[in-house]
């Protein structure tokens, strides 16, 4: 009897010095989901990528095995209520799970079980060497908001009871445990300034001599993100100057001088000038702000030789 004691204890010892060698669990203090900067319409039009990250638990350099009695319980509380809110007060909502379908969501299950065996499935997350808890943020809402820094905080407390050793009828023999560890999330997105500009071709039609073109009156239409103020302004095309002329070229090296003006007809305008917008964004995906320009074709010039003229001309966009 006191032989089979010794084996017994030795066995056992053996089990238990080899798993303390190993690495321990243990939760991060603070972490971040941080989405790309994106713009106000990626948010209007739900285009704003996924983001991923670690829910602070991590268990390394250890063979790991699940057993009835292992549990890695995830409690998530949010600051907004899972929004993300800008410093004027503006919200977007958002999706935080366990897995990136959000089949496993802290918004509509506060508490979540890593060691869940179909999460487990779901993620593939239990490997030889390792045990890492992820965490998913998604916008759940396309709304039209001003830019910002859109932000919240999620605290997630721990509490886990996870094998590191089995012995003999799959009882185990060490395990890691952890109570009420509490680690932050940040989660955040800069939603940025961005424009929408609609132009058409400007055709100035045919005429045998330079000074029969009649002056054309046409517009663009823009609009910027919600609240944005913004100015309007024409580059200065291919000839690489707005005043006093800019030029349309017939690809043979010919020119023919022209310009754009503001509605009155006389006052040039380009990047040297810009217009302020009559209205500040807002947000529409298709652009309404219209800005009224006129252009004519230099009546004062020799009339070049027949031929195809075109420029290529920027909107250009302040804001």
């Amino acid at each position: 009897m006191p032989l089979m004691l010794r084996i017994l204890l030795a066995a056992l010892l053996a089990v238990i010095g080899g798993t303390e060698a190993r690495a321990a669990c243990s939760v991060a203090p603070a972490g971040s989901l941080l989405f790309a900067d994106s713009s106000t319409f990626d948010v209007r039009e739900a285009k704003v990528a996924q983001v991923s990250g670690s829910g602070g638990l991590t268990c390394n350099g250890s063979v790991l095995t699940v057993i009835s009695s292992d549990y890695a319980r995830a409690t998530a509380t949010s600051a907004n209520g899972f929004q993300l809110r800008s410093s004027s007060g503006v919200t977007l909502p958002y999706r935080l799970s366990a897995d990136s379908g959000g089949t496993y969501s802290f918004n509509t299950t506060p508490t979540i079980n890593y060691m869940n065996p179909a999460l487990l499935s779901l993620l593939g997350i239990l490997s030889q060497d390792s045990f890492r808890t992820p965490l998913f943020a998604t916008l759940t809402g396309a709304g039209n908001v001003p830019a910002g820094v859109y932000e919240d905080t999620v605290t997630i407390v721990w509490n886990y009871t996870i094998c590191r050793g089995v012995g003999a009828l799959g009882v185990c023999v060490l395990a890691e445990t952890g109570s009420n560890k509490t680690t932050t999330i940040t989660v955040r997105v800069t939603v940025t300034k961005d424009c929408r500009v609609a132009a058409n071709a400007l055709e100035f039609g045919s005429a045998p001599l330079a000074g029969q073109f009649a002056p054309v009156s046409q517009a663009v239409l823009v609009d910027c993100s919600l609240g944005a103020a913004y100015t309007v302004s024409f580059s200065a095309g291919a000839s690489g100057a707005s005043r006093p002329w800019r030029a349309m070229s017939s690809g043979a090296g010919d020119r023919l001088e022209y310009n754009i003006y503001r509605p009155d007809g006389s006052t040039i305008w380009d990047e040297a000038n810009p217009a302020p917008a009559a209205q500040v964004g807002t947000g529409a995906v298709v652009p309404g702000q219209v800005q009224a320009f006129v252009a004519r074709i230099n009546p004062a010039q020799p009339t070049p030789r027949a031929g195809r003229y075109t420029d290529t001309v920027s909107v250009v966009i302040g804001f």
